[in-house]
């Protein structure tokens, strides 16, 4: 299998291709500068192209996922996975969208990244992530603030817990309120405890 790696920092991507060759089925090879005239000249050869998400090429910043619906556009039968560390659900359903086989984590263990790629190359599988029904995950601080309100804390109670202000602390709500996608107290309790982030505490 001929892989196209499409990847602007280039330690991140040596390191992917030694990693990918350890199978001797695959071979893989790097553009870190590119342009999209350079990949047009080449892209036939390639049995599945892996595309990152934030790219620096010759013709400035580049959007991979806008590279990616370009190129399927263009050539249809073309099988393009996004692999990234943006693992949020507007880039997955993009992705999806615009026709690509996958969108894969750059956290992604080697011998599973190795077996979705020969799923999606030799049997014309899709691999996508379950969407997390959230903008962005919550980082560590905002979920102890959700595990410590979720108990039953007052704003007042829990600006002390954590040494801020109700100003400071409603700031830091109105952000997780956005990011679950809710509108209020009660919504958010029901959201983390969908997606289980109470329940693992």
């Amino acid at each position: 299998m001929k892989i196209l790696l499409i990847e602007d920092h280039k330690m991140v991507a040596t390191s992917l291709k030694m990693s990918l060759e350890k199978e001797n089925a695959i071979s893989v090879d790097i553009i870190n500068n590119f342009s999209s005239s350079e990949i047009d000249g080449i892209i036939l050869n390639y049995d599945l192209l892996l595309i990152d998400i934030n790219l620096t090429g010759i013709e400035g910043t580049i959007n991979g996922l806008d590279l990616a619906e370009e190129l399927i556009e263009k050539y249809k039968n073309i099988k393009i996975v996004i692999l990234t560390a943006y693992k949020l659900d507007f880039y997955i359903k993009r992705a999806k969208k615009i026709g690509c086989k996958g969108f894969i984590s750059k956290e992604e263990e080697t011998n599973r990244l190795i077996q979705h790629i020969k799923n999606i190359v030799l049997e014309d599988k899709t691999i996508f992530p379950e969407e997390n029904h959230m903008l962005e995950p919550l980082t560590k601080c905002e979920l102890n603030i959700v595990r410590l309100y979720s108990n039953g804390m007052s704003r007042k109670q829990l600006a002390k817990e954590l040494n801020t202000n109700v100003r400071s602390l409603a700031v830091s709500l109105s952000r997780i309120y956005q990011k679950l996608g809710v509108k209020n107290y009660q919504e958010m309790i029901d959201k983390v405890r969908e997606l289980g982030y109470v329940d693992s505490f």
